[in-house]
């Protein structure tokens, strides 16, 4: 009867561990990558989509992120990028009519692992529910918000993706405002990560009114981030040593385990004028214990 006892409260030990450990580490890979719009240069241009297009495709998969929140995506350069990488569904609208026109911020998504539960975009503007221009912003800009079901941890996560205005500094700060009122609306207990070209660096008001809520991901990261602080390399053009724009922020109580901006070219050709961020979160969340709740 004893040895009973003993086997049972060993098993029972060794199952709490599993449970334990199997919500003590959730990884979840995330890229933010800025893609450049399709459109903007002309067929015989080097930097023209339709030749460097398989260069993006690649950088993904070397990655293989769970999450990609792409920024400057008209729907054509999306529909390219999931055909190429397979295993990818996505959301996201143009932002010129809330339909197909216009760049986008559409998020990408590992169908083997997540399932689209919920989503919206919003406009950063005084009416964020329609097509609108906001504040002394050039461009109409967009919050993608994504509701994921992750079939590992069985738990929701959140991904919120937006392009900040490249002029307007009234835009990108109220713009931070509205992207932090939103994530203020989710399930407190719930994950969430965003991603974004947000046009401004970590000197900038709207960078300070971000982090003062949200943690970011380069600071927080528990081995040395790579890659450096440049984000924007206009094709090569650019000469900035440090002038990162691009960033993965991540709710405070999430652990961070790698950072890195990749700067891949292919044969002196740049996929892209950005350089694509990648982080990896842990986005468990323990279980709640129902002996230690109060009545």
């Amino acid at each position: 009867m004893k040895q009973f006892i003993l086997r049972f409260f060993l098993l029972a030990l060794t199952t709490s561990t599993l449970t334990i450990s199997a919500f003590a580490n959730n990884p979840v890979t995330v890229m933010s990558y800025n893609i450049r719009c399709g459109l903007c240069e002309q067929p015989e241009n080097p930097h023209n989509w339709k030749k460097r297009k398989y260069f993006v495709a690649h950088l993904i998969k070397t990655h293989n992120p769970d999450v990609i929140g792409l920024q400057e995506a008209e729907l054509f350069q999306v529909e390219d990028l999931v055909e190429m990488l397979d295993d990818y569904s996505w959301m996201g609208v143009g932002r010129d009519d809330g339909r197909d026109k216009g760049e986008t911020t559409a998020i990408l998504f590992r169908t083997g692992r997540l399932s689209l539960q919920g989503q919206q975009t919003l406009w950063l503007s005084q009416t964020p529910l329609k097509p609108s221009l906001g504040w002394d912003a050039t461009y109409r800009r967009t919050l993608s918000i994504a509701k994921l079901l992750d079939a590992q941890s069985k738990q929701f996560l959140y991904v919120f993706n937006t392009h900040l205005d490249n002029e307007g500094e009234v835009a990108r700060q109220e713009g931070a405002k509205l992207l932090l009122s939103e994530i203020a609306k989710i399930d407190a207990a719930s994950p969430f990560v965003v991603t974004g070209d947000f046009n401004f660096t970590a000197t900038a008001k709207g960078y300070e009114i971000i982090t003062q809520t949200l943690a970011d991901a380069e600071k927080t990261s528990a081995t040395p981030a790579l890659g450096g602080g440049k984000t924007y390399n206009g094709f090569g053009e650019n000469k900035e040593p440090d002038n990162k724009i691009d960033f993965v922020f991540v709710k405070k109580s999430m652990k961070v385990k790698n950072h890195q901006v990749d700067t891949t070219i292919y044969n002196n050709i740049y996929p892209s004028d950005h350089y694509p961020v990648i982080v990896t979160v842990d986005t468990s969340v323990p279980p709640v214990d129902a002996s230690l709740t109060s009545e």
